[in-house]
């Protein structure tokens, strides 16, 4: 017994240095790929990250690329499968990803500055919106109208109004509405209001205030019938399985400022990027289960 104990004495510091040297291979990449929830036009979105990937591609000496997304399914299914490294997602998004795969890790969130519709912080609200010559008063008054949603996966454009809207009417959104268009995007939502398409549409207050700073609607343009409660504002995540020391550097090259990070806040009409974590966004995972298909 002595002599075993020996050999596994001996043996340990040879296991441990294996385990470090395989560990060390494994956060050895030589580029990192980054993607994002199509909240409007891409080319336009993917223009405003630039000074985010140059920031996290110099601090990390390898490249990052953006990779362009059609849908949230589609940033989903990416980091699910490895094939990103990184994302930002809607808080539903995200929790619907992280029930395929546990490793994935929601670690930071923009706050953003003060509007007409949206508080200052990291908290945003889902709107439903309607034309400001709209007969409609109260969510009542919308019933049996055409509505727009954005994306099957977002929080504030069918998450939430699938769930705490459908609490106010005591109807399932497909029986409150005549007509449910998934426009694809926020702003699409907010276009196709416009364009008299639909009679109303669910979107994130984040999105209506930045419309109102471009000039392409009035203060007085849409009318506020229904908003939620607080939602916390999009994660960035990591996906399953990318090495600590990356997490470490990604994180404190996004917290911390940097003449870059300020020309990506900017771009975002923010204030700041914060450190979340997972319990954040807990909260959602029983709206997600009551929305689910298979609930009785």
């Amino acid at each position: 017994m002595r002599w075993v104990w020996l050999w596994c004495l001996l043996c340990t510091p040879l296991i441990s240095a294996a385990d470090a040297r395989q560990s060390e291979h494994k956060c050895s990449v030589d580029r990192l790929v980054f993607s994002m929830i199509p909240k409007k036009d891409i080319d336009e979105q993917l223009s405003e990250y630039e000074p985010l990937m140059a920031l996290l591609s110099d601090g990390l000496g390898i490249p990052v690329d953006m990779v362009r997304a059609s849908s949230y399914q589609s940033v989903m299914d990416s980091l699910v499968s490895g094939a990103v490294d990184i994302a930002v997602l809607g808080p539903a998004a995200y929790v619907l990803a992280r029930s395929r795969d546990s490793g994935i890790e929601a670690f930071a969130s923009l706050a953003v500055q003060p509007g007409s519709y949206t508080p200052a912080g990291s908290y945003y609200y889902s709107l439903l919106l309607v034309n400001r010559d709209s007969h409609a008063r109260q969510p009542g008054d919308l019933q049996g109208t055409r509505v727009a949603l954005t994306d099957p996966a977002s929080t504030s454009g069918a998450l939430i109004p699938k769930t705490e809207f459908s609490d106010v009417t005591r109807q399932a959104l497909g029986d409150f509405f005549a007509r449910q268009v998934y426009a694809g995007s926020h702003d699409k939502a907010m276009d196709a209001l416009l364009a008299g398409d639909v009679d109303a549409a669910f979107v994130s207050s984040s999105r209506v205030d930045e419309y109102l700073a471009r000039g392409i609607i009035g203060h007085d343009r849409f009318r506020v019938i229904w908003r939620s409660s607080p939602l916390h504002y999009d994660p960035f995540v990591f996906r399953s399985g990318l090495c600590a020391s990356l997490r470490h550097s990604i994180g404190h090259l996004m917290t911390e400022s940097s003449s870059r990070r300020r020309l990506f806040l900017k771009s975002q009409q923010a204030t700041d990027i914060t450190r979340v974590k997972h319990q954040d966004y807990q909260p959602l995972e029983r709206l997600i289960d009551q929305n689910s298909p298979s609930r009785d």
